[in-house]
């Protein structure tokens, strides 16, 4: 006898959809047949527990996953873990609340300030894109009759590959599967064909008029948006397909349908794991153009870097992990409404922001940041990183989310801090060699958001480089704008130049292959 066929409601970002299934589909697989975003940070694997749905009818049997992450409280409440569900009966299911809309509100750091100026007072347009891991965001540019460029508008999303995990690693395990590539290719160019068809609809631009796209972003993100071949890139000797500046029509790149051939720029890269967003940032700074001692770090994921002793470029990548981006943390979510985004602790008492005010519900990459180094500052952990006895079992507490729920910082969590703070300070170290920098610059969403002053008990940096930093934002769509800015007045000749000449020079450290790298990680380890 054939399974029978149920219904599943669906209500997602305020829309309701119905849908059907044969008993035993999993849900996952059910949502993205049907095009519905979700969210697998750890690309559905069992191994993170932030992909909680609600049932409000029909809730599948609790599994052994959703008993160890959910609680009985919640399983009650008829939260289950996204990843989990195999759907047996009729169901109403919600993915608002803790999975959905929160990421589609996500903030997005250092965005570009507007001008004030109108498209009606430009007579060219072009769009500049930055795709990250976790957001794609995109700023209008116009020139006007003075041939000078102005930002018109801003926009970001969710970068909607999350479906297949947070990271880049999970993608390229992902794109293994041939499906899954050609999935992950199409939720980009899906993402990136909304943002410029709004971008123009809500600026009251024809589409004939857009005359060029400038697109900057990590070297796995560029390579899905290609749809290369992404399994060189998860393994030594990590092979690229393209590093190349490449030019092209936007109709080719995102296989759709526009008025005019829309000339489209993807920037150069450096290596696997050193991308077009930071050339594009080197670019953006003028860093090989200053002669002076220059250090670059975005502090992401990768923990990618860059140094430039007045002569030449060094490049590395450290594997710090989600963290910055409040990935593997127990209450960590992203930049969202409610994310408790900076903490102050004196004794055991906390005070803390969250982004726009709202109330908390969970806690940033910048917030977890400060918190341990708070909580450092107050012996609360010692030097080793261990939490004291009172808190060690069940963590620190910062506050309550709306349903009363404790929003903790635990020993797991100040761990995997450890983690991503050793990376950097270990990469630091070989990158520099026992040189020191003149400037130093702090590029990427957690940078935008960080307080120097508020980490320094993290020991993230060495003491005397804190007065050195300048939080840059986010340098790899200020670089794509840049570049933009000099092809819509047509001099974008010597700027390309330039851009290949840092892609080109760059010398790429394989930091674990480095004698001595695994001693710098166990010593940095530590407060």
């Amino acid at each position: 006898m054939g399974r029978r066929e149920i219904t599943i409601a669906i209500t997602s970002s305020g829309q309701r959809r119905i849908l059907t299934a044969h008993q035993g589909r999993r849900l996952k697989e059910l949502l993205s047949d049907a095009g519905i975003f979700f969210s697998l940070p750890c690309s559905g694997n069992g191994r993170c527990g932030k992909c909680v749905v609600t049932f409000k009818a029909g809730a599948p049997k609790a599994t052994a996953l959703d008993e160890h992450f959910l609680g009985k409280k919640d399983i009650d409440a008829g939260r289950r873990l996204l990843c989990r569900c195999i759907l047996e009966d009729d169901c109403e299911i919600e993915l608002d609340g803790r999975q959905g809309t929160n990421e589609e509100e996500m903030l997005v750091e250092g965005a570009m300030a507007e001008t004030g100026i109108t498209a009606a007072e430009c007579d060219a347009f072009g769009i500049a894109i930055d795709i990250g891991t976790t957001t794609v965001v995109s700023s209008l540019v116009g020139k006007d009759k003075d041939e000078k460029s102005h930002i018109i508008s801003n926009r970001y999303s969710v970068n909607h590959q999350r479906e297949y995990g947070a990271d880049v690693i999970s993608r390229i395990e992902a794109a293994s599967d041939k499906e899954k590539k050609k999935r992950l290719q199409g939720l980009i160019c899906s993402d990136l064909y909304s943002m410029v068809k709004s971008l123009l609809k809500d600026n009251n631009i024809p589409e004939k008029e857009l005359s060029e796209v400038v697109v900057s972003g990590n070297t796995t993100m560029l390579h899905l948006l290609r749809g290369f071949d992404v399994e060189g890139l998860g393994r030594y000797p990590y092979r690229t397909e393209s590093l190349e500046l490449e030019e092209l029509s936007l109709k080719d790149l995102l296989n759709e349908d526009f008025e005019s051939d829309v000339r489209t720029y993807l920037l150069p890269g450096i290596s696997a794991f050193v991308g077009a967003d930071i050339v594009s940032g080197l670019y953006y700074l003028d860093i090989i153009k200053g002669g002076k001692k220059t250090l670059f770090i975005d502090l992401g994921t990768n923990g990618e870097m860059a140094f430039f002793d007045g002569k030449e470029l060094s490049v590395a990548s450290s594997a710090a992990g989600p963290v910055f981006e409040g990935g593997g943390i127990s209450c960590g979510i992203a930049s969202v409404p409610g994310a408790i985004c900076h903490v102050t602790i004196e004794g055991e008492r906390v005070q803390y922001e969250t982004i726009e005010g709202k109330a908390p519900v969970g806690i940033c990459g910048t917030g977890v940041i400060e918190a341990v180094s708070e909580l450092r500052r107050n012996d609360i952990i010692d030097a080793k990183g261990l939490l004291c006895e009172e808190h060690f079992d069940t963590g620190f507490p910062l506050a309550e989310d709306p349903e009363g729920k404790s929003i903790v910082v635990t020993q797991s969590d100040i761990r995997n801090v450890q983690l991503a703070k050793a990376a950097i300070q270990a990469g630091l170290k070989e990158l520099l060699s026992g040189q020191e920098p003149d400037g130093i610059y702090i590029a990427g969403g957690f940078g935008a958001g960080m307080n120097v002053q508020k980490i320094r008990d993290l020991r993230l940096f060495p003491e005397d480089y804190c007065d050195k930093i300048v939080v840059a934002g986010n340098t790899s769509l200020k670089g794509a704008i840049k570049y933009l800015k000099q092809v819509l007045v047509g001099r974008e000749e010597g700027d390309k130049e330039e851009l290949i000449a840092i892609s080109q020079m760059a010398k790429e450290s394989i930091l674990a292959a480095k004698d001595g790298f695994d001693e710098s990680y166990i010593d940095a380890l530590g407060f």
